[in-house]
């Protein structure tokens, strides 16, 4: 990918908050922007992302998303491959640097709200925002790439490259804990055994199932009360 300096600066103020769109100048910081293409280094080689079946996009389509707390938009994608945000720009496309702190994003369309969280971990880097608070609900989704596989003979046909997208994953951030939201409410008490009783008990008259993405936001309306 070109890479291109950015002399751009972040300085989202309250006449920005007025402003009906908002531009690279405004969300960029001395930072590198890479000019996007559709492709990605395997190796040794680049595949496009036209030769792969699936998408590697949270949405395939560009969505105009509110830029922080303020009221101004910018046209944005989600690449769940790659956990990076790209903006548009008079036509041009833009992947922001992953190693880079961003404003958050909310769609305007469907409300969900992106953030950028650094973990510490393999998970460091993009999640939405299900709730907000002391406890914080964050899912992330990623998607897989399967390399093609070649026909073993005649009679047999081989496999295209693909993505996938895969299961959502939750977390809980608090404090200075960031874990990975367990199967049942028992392995959830043990990591947050400082509120295991109420856990287990709104779990268990609530019938909050870890795996249901509503009973999650629940749960963390009430961790927040």
């Amino acid at each position: 990918m070109k890479s291109i300096i950015s002399i751009l600066s972040i300085v989202l103020t309250a006449s920005l908050a007025q402003a009906q769109q908002i531009s690279l100048r405004e969300i960029s910081s001395n930072i590198k922007f890479n000019q996007q293409i559709d492709e990605f280094n395997n190796g040794k080689e680049k595949i496009k992302y036209a030769d792969i079946q699936g998408i590697p996009y949270y949405y395939s389509k560009f969505i105009d998303a509110k830029v922080g707390e303020t009221s101004g938009t910018i046209p944005i994608r989600y690449n769940i491959f790659l956990d990076t945000v790209e903006v548009s720009e008079k036509g041009t496309v833009y992947e922001l640097p992953k190693d880079e702190p961003t404003p958050s994003f909310t769609f305007t369309t469907t409300k969900e709200k992106l953030v950028f969280v650094k973990t510490n971990d393999l998970y460091s880097g993009h999640f939405f925002e299900l709730n907000s608070g002391k406890y914080r609900i964050l899912k992330k989704v990623v998607a897989k790439y399967t390399a093609a596989t070649p026909a073993p003979n005649s009679m047999i046909a081989g496999t295209p490259a693909q993505f996938s997208t895969q299961k959502p994953m939750y977390f809980i951030q608090f404090e200075n804990s960031f874990i990975k939201i367990p199967k049942n409410a028992k392995e959830l008490a043990a990591e947050m055994p400082h509120k295991a009783k109420e856990i287990k008990e709104f779990m268990d008259k609530n019938k909050i199932k870890l795996n249901r993405e509503e009973d999650l936001i629940k749960l963390g309306n009430f961790l927040n009360q």
